[in-house]
């Protein structure tokens, strides 16, 4: 069923919240898990090994004083193109979930501009919280 654009984006909106305030009470019952925090912290780990996409491994590594190292191809919220200052012209360079190749269409690169634009919104829905 194609459903109009508008109230697909309102549903991937509500869909990410309803995901962000899960993984975010997760977080929350592992970091306010005295015990268990205190068993990861005797258990002498050298570093943490977790996902940039969510805060939380980055923040137990925090709080347990661990170096973090990262395993994913990019970085949420177009990070790894402000850390690098790489150029990353809409234009041009496509969206990941875009499907779009380096040669675009009109309507690929608005499409495309389109992603952006809501990714910097849907990346404030997620980790604000955090």
């Amino acid at each position: 069923e194609k459903k109009p654009f508008l109230q697909r984006v309102v549903e991937t909106y509500k869909r990410v919240k309803k995901d962000s305030a899960l993984l975010l009470s997760a977080c929350s019952h592992l970091l306010y898990n005295k015990e268990l925090m205190a068993s990861l912290a005797e258990s002498g780990f050298d570093a943490m090994l977790t996902d940039p996409f969510l805060p939380c491994g980055p923040i137990v590594a925090l709080r347990l004083a661990l170096p973090v190292v990262f395993f994913l191809n990019s970085l949420p919220c177009g990070l790894d193109f402000q850390g690098t200052r790489c150029p990353s012209p809409p234009s041009y360079v496509p969206r990941v979930l875009s499907l779009n190749t380096d040669h675009m269409t009109f309507l690929q690169r608005v499409k495309n501009m389109l992603i952006l634009v809501s990714e910097g919104f849907l990346c404030n829905v997620v980790y604000s919280p955090y």
